[in-house]
């Protein structure tokens, strides 16, 4: 037995994300060492984080009325932007392009437009392994419509514009794809977003029991994803979707709009009656 802290994770379309770990008690004896990770461990571990970042955003913003987009560049574009810059240089300046692209759109559409956005040279293999691709980015945007995208991409083609599926339930794979497949560099962010992006809500409680407990979710949830008891990280880690919530039963019926009017009029009628009789 010992404190278990519980975090929720609650977004607009019904996804939950529950994590559970244990809470340090500072009556306990600390090890004087601890395993350090290592560089990979520390990458894929960010990799991870920024996917779930991602997925969250989505669940709580995207519906079917936005867009998957894919930029590419011109030949000409291309010898003007990134001739005799490295790889790296190359793939900061294309996350600055796709940033510009944003903005130009939201000034034509509105405040109302949503976004995030990669930039990507690398594409990942049956294997997982990265391989080198031409650099292009990868975007999500809601409020736009599909002429207004292409009119403002001027460094090339929209080379795939998909809409987004409007029954999708979980956002994590789409997340997936953004992510995945983008090159880590120091001090480059793997995604950006635009700033009116609503975010999920999250609660956080302490209590006490079993870290090895599994975490109980609501009845009739789909458990789309779950991670078991792992020693020195993230004890538990669950994803669902909400069971869809039961229609009311009983209460008072409405009445048409029709029925209503007439026993209006008969109540008044009554009213006038009972009047008259009083004055008698």
């Amino acid at each position: 037995m010992g404190k278990v802290m519980e975090r929720r994770y609650i977004c607009k379309n019904g996804i939950v994300e529950k994590t559970r770990f244990r809470v340090g008690d500072n009556s306990e004896t600390r090890p004087r060492w601890r395993k350090a990770k290592t560089e990979s461990d520390k990458r894929e571990e960010n990799l991870h984080r920024a996917v779930k970042e991602v997925a969250r955003l989505l669940n709580c913003n995207a519906d079917g009325s936005g867009y998957l987009v894919k930029l590419d560049y011109s030949p000409e574009a291309w010898d003007k932007l990134f001739a005799g810059k490295t790889e790296d240089e190359i793939l900061i300046e294309s996350k600055r392009q796709a940033g510009l692209f944003a903005r130009r759109l939201k000034r034509s559409v509105g405040e109302d437009l949503k976004f995030i956005y990669t930039a990507s040279d690398r594409d990942r293999n049956e294997e997982g392994e990265l391989t080198p691709v031409r650099v292009h980015n990868h975007l999500v945007i809601m409020g736009a419509t599909e002429e207004q995208i292409r009119e403002k991409w001027n460094l090339g083609s929209c080379t795939d514009i998909r809409r987004l599926y409007a029954n999708q339930e979980d956002y994590t794979p789409l997340a997936a794809y953004l992510i995945l497949q983008v090159r880590s560099l120091p001090n480059l962010r793997k995604y950006n977003a635009s700033k009116n992006m609503e975010k999920p809500e999250i609660q956080d409680r302490v209590v006490t029991g079993d870290p090895e407990q599994e975490i109980r979710v609501q009845p009739g949830a789909k458990v789309l994803d779950r991670m078991t008891y792992r020693e020195g990280s993230v004890v538990q880690y669950i994803r669902y979707k909400r069971r869809a919530p039961s229609p009311k039963r009983g209460g008072r019926k409405e009445k048409p709009p029709e029925a209503e009017r007439t026993s209006k009029k008969i109540y008044e009628l009554e009213g006038k009656k009972h009047d008259r009789k009083r004055i008698r």
